[in-house]
């Protein structure tokens, strides 16, 4: 059932969230005429596959920690700023960065590196990638690939992606927002850790002490 649940939900999630940014900028027609826009919604259709079917979703698995509580409304919130808020305010020309196109295709650029960072790990852990933190029967840790040098690229995908929808949608806003988002994934990162650590030990507390948990030699 939660299978089923997960290849409905996932869909319809990532659907109303960007009907929500066609609705919020006002007008269909208007949205599309620009291929930045266009960029966007063609690399969350190349997304949808790999969160869909190649990942746990919200599985639980053998064994799971309770989540950091204000977690997940912060991110409702998150996501609904980034779908609604953002072109709102770009489509009407409120509280904009400066650059206008040049602005608007680096922000693809950010964002299509955020999606590679996000989708790339979801494709190398397949089944053992959730968004709750838990772990499966035969779980290990993984230290190679992606996870080689940093522990959570994915989470580094999520932040390069919130910095190219500021770009898309040229928002000054979202950027005076960014150490809000960083504080919520870092406390994010802290729970995971310290059940990774709970349950391998040794062996994740060697790992920590060898790689990053975002960007090697900064954080």
């Amino acid at each position: 059932m939660s299978r089923a649940r997960q290849m409905v939900g996932i869909p319809l999630n990532v659907f109303f969230f960007l009907l929500l940014m066609v609705m919020s900028w006002g007008n269909v027609h208007s949205f599309f005429a620009h291929p930045v826009r266009v960029g966007v919604v063609l690399i969350h259709l190349a997304m949808l596959p790999v969160m869909t079917f190649a990942t746990s979703g919200r599985s639980r698995g053998e064994k799971h920690a309770a989540d950091w509580k204000p977690f997940f409304p912060l991110l409702v919130f998150h996501s609904l700023f980034t779908a609604a808020v953002m072109p709102y305010m770009d489509a009407r020309d409120l509280w904009v960065l400066p650059g206008g196109d040049v602005t608007r295709w680096a922000g693809l650029v950010l964002l299509a590196a955020g999606a590679f960072l996000r989708i790339g790990p979801m494709l190398e852990l397949g089944r053992r990638f959730a968004s709750v933190v838990a772990v499966r029967e035969g779980h290990t840790v993984h230290t190679s690939g992606f996870y080689a040098r940093v522990r959570h690229p994915s989470y580094v995908g999520i932040l390069l992606m919130d910095l190219g929808f500021a770009g898309v949608f040229r928002s000054a806003v979202a950027l005076v927002l960014m150490p809000v988002v960083f504080w919520m994934f870092k406390r994010r990162m802290d729970f995971e850790e310290r059940f990774m650590a709970d349950e391998f030990c040794h062996q994740y507390r060697d790992y920590i002490g060898k790689t990053a948990r975002l960007v090697p030699g900064v954080y």
